[in-house]
């Protein structure tokens, strides 16, 4: 349970959209922040207390004239909030193409409507993309922001409508992550790849989309061959009807045993189908931190299967 209320959130959190996403007032939106705050943007950088978080949110934001947001859904419970939210360009030409790319937040409420915590989950390689075609296409800074644009169709499933009780949700998602521990420990993934429906959908924010049950289990068997070391702790979940939304670390041990972490945050949405079956996972990331993470630990003395 959390220690404020969801009305009370709920309210603070109505502010946070309409200063940030709809009045694009960005001193007034960093205002929002505790003086201590802590914001973790996994590209562009750590700032820590208000005053930074403005300092830098300010000029950032002022490069992007033409850069609307739309906010396709949001959670909250003990005292957080999870959101999945869209960056949209305009079309240059007017003929009705996207150019937009979706990233998740973690915010963490602090009572007084402020924040003492956000972090952003999105792969820069697919920002860079859309910034890269939309210039070609003739993207200039005097194109006018659309601000009616939205998702992009069919970027994901619905989430099933059916009603399950809030308690299976839960216990599937407890047995979703004790197979993961289980995979870890026998290298057997296939019993993982099991949980899905046969026309399951993965969209994971490296390596691409997968359909299917066989799909998935194809390169998830052939992905965590190198790294049978590594765990994920979760480190919280929340649950939306159908929809689970959980922060798992992917952790490798320190090969030295001094305590050193060695893990990044991966930020996963899961759709509950029934009779202990996922029709959806998204894992959102940024894999040039996962790149790093294990790099270090490579140096440290890490050794992959095979080397």
């Amino acid at each position: 349970m959390g220690k404020y209320s969801e009305e009370e959130i709920r309210s603070a959190f109505d502010e946070y959209r309409q200063r940030g996403v709809i009045n694009h007032d960005w001193v007034g939106w960093g205002s929002l922040f505790t003086d201590d705050a802590h914001y973790v943007e996994h590209f562009l950088g750590v700032f820590k207390g208000r005053e930074e978080i403005i300092d830098w949110i300010v000029p950032t934001m002022q490069d992007y004239p033409n850069l609307s947001m739309w906010m396709e859904w949001w959670v909250i419970q003990d005292d957080r909030v999870a959101l999945y939210i869209w960056n949209n360009l305009p079309d240059p030409k007017g003929l009705g193409k996207r150019y937009g790319f979706p990233n998740s937040t973690i915010l963490k409420y602090a009572g007084d409507g402020k924040w003492s915590y956000e972090e952003d989950f999105y792969n820069p390689v697919d920002a860079e993309r859309v910034w890269s075609e939309w210039f070609q296409d003739g993207g200039r800074p005097e194109v006018s922001i659309d601000r009616n644009l939205k998702g992009i169709e069919d970027w994901a499933p619905d989430v099933p409508e059916q009603f399950f009780p809030r308690e299976e949700v839960e216990s599937e998602f407890h047995l979703y992550s004790q197979r993961s521990s289980q995979a870890v420990e026998t290298g057997d993934w296939n019993q993982w790849a099991d949980q899905f429906t046969e026309d399951a959908r993965y969209f994971e924010h490296h390596y691409g989309k997968f359909l299917g049950r066989e799909e998935i289990r194809k390169w998830i068997t052939g992905i965590m061959g190198p790294f049978p070391e590594m765990t994920f702790p979760v480190d919280h979940y929340m649950i939306d009807g159908n929809r689970v939304i959980a922060l798992i670390p992917n952790c490798l041990p320190d090969p030295n045993n001094t305590g050193k972490i060695y893990s990044f945050n991966v930020h996963v949405i899961l759709h509950y189908a029934g009779n202990g079956k996922w029709s959806y996972e998204e894992d959102i990331y940024n894999p040039k931190e996962a790149e790093q993470v294990i790099s270090k630990w490579v140096e440290a003395g890490g050794v992959p299967p095979g080397r």
